[in-house]
């Protein structure tokens, strides 16, 4: 197994006996084996947490990530989130119209512009959102942990890096 770093036979043993022989060869495949690795991790990050905010919680992952989007800056219209997340706008505005009737957000009218409609966080959003938080802070730092600090601080910068060059290889889209 190559995946950038060595591994130890039962080390790839357990990652081969979880994820699959396909799994372990596509994770070392050139061309594409940085960007499967990438997409590999934040598959096997979000698969199980959106899951579990669903079923307890009854928050779907565009719902999250609008009710996220809003905690950080209240006032945001779709469109908006459609921009700061990739997902696409068929997403973000059925899960908007979830949100409204949950009554976890509400749709204001922009006194600027009329045909603006800011949404905010209801308190039954705030709330809704303060339960499902935890699984991904708790998600997080049981991926972060297999780095030490050094590691994980560099990690921060290198993914720093990309994104920061992200305006050079996203398209328009």
């Amino acid at each position: 197994m190559n995946i950038n770093a060595p591994v130890s036979g039962e080390t790839e043993a357990a990652l081969t006996q979880r994820f699959g022989t396909l799994a372990i060869t596509m994770l070392n495949s050139p061309p594409l084996a940085e960007v499967w690795q990438v997409n590999f991790l934040a598959n096997f990050f979000v698969g199980a947490v959106y899951r579990e905010m669903a079923e307890r919680f009854d928050v779907s992952r565009p719902e999250f990530v609008i009710l996220y989007c809003l905690s950080q800056r209240p006032g945001l219209v779709a469109r908006d989130v459609c921009l700061a997340t990739g997902l696409p706008k068929n997403s973000i505005s059925r899960a908007v119209a979830q949100l409204l009737d949950k009554g976890l957000i509400e749709r204001m009218t922009d006194a600027s512009d009329k045909r603006a409609k800011p949404l905010v966080m209801t308190g039954a959003g705030k709330e809704s959102l303060a339960q499902v938080m935890p699984l991904m802070t708790e998600r997080q730092a049981s991926m972060r942990a297999a780095l030490s600090p050094d590691e994980q601080a560099q990690f921060d910068h290198l993914l720093g890096k990309l994104i920061e060059a992200m305006p050079d290889w996203v398209g328009e889209d």
